[in-house]
């Protein structure tokens, strides 16, 4: 078969036309994925460096949160989020406006929908009366007004006393406090002894 200039410039013109169709045809996208990729929901909505926020209620200070680096997102799967990336601290306020307790972490996320806070790597607690909690995550839910972790927990009491376990929780107060699987040196004064 012998073939033209003309037949060949058709040929690849077909060719080229069959591969564009081809090409378009096989492009297919979900509306979601696209309004995914188009949607700014991860964005920040607010963020600095060096951020000290303060809540309150009836003009008087519950409690004040420090943020190196301070990012805030909203999204539909969690809602508003601060995010502390660099560390922070938070100071918790008697009715006297007196320090009850701060917890310093080296990454927090507060949800303030859910008023909850989940604090990670190097968490430290100090009570008023000196108790220090560490743990490398802990959760402190102002709604429920309690503090808790599922992992391994440190607690040196004031004297020296020092008590470890696991799924620990205690009152906002940082007074009364549960643990399970728990271990530690404690001393007892003998009573009997008169």
């Amino acid at each position: 078969m012998n073939s033209t200039p003309k037949s060949k410039y058709n040929i690849i013109k077909s060719i080229v036309i069959l591969s564009g169709i081809t090409m378009l045809l096989s492009c297919e996208n979900s509306m979601k994925e696209v309004q995914s990729l188009t949607n700014n929901q991860n964005l920040p909505v607010q963020q600095g460096k060096d951020v000290e926020f303060i809540f309150t209620d009836s003009t008087k200070i519950q409690y004040r949160a420090f943020a190196i680096e301070f990012i805030e997102t909203e999204s539909e799967e969690e809602g508003l989020l601060q995010e502390f990336r660099k560390g922070g601290k938070i100071i918790s306020y008697n009715k006297d406006e007196s320090v009850a307790w701060e917890i310093k972490a080296n990454y927090a996320k507060h949800y303030p929908d859910k008023e909850l806070w989940e604090l990670r790597n190097n968490v430290v607690a100090k009570a008023a009366d000196g108790k220090t909690i560490s743990s490398e995550l802990m959760f402190w839910d102002h709604k429920k007004k309690s503090i808790y972790s599922n992992q391994y927990t440190r607690i040196i009491s004031p004297d020296g006393q020092v008590i470890e376990g696991s799924n620990f929780s205690t009152d906002e107060d940082m007074i009364e406090f549960k643990m399970k699987d728990v271990s530690g040196e404690v001393y007892l004064e003998d009573k009997t002894k008169q």
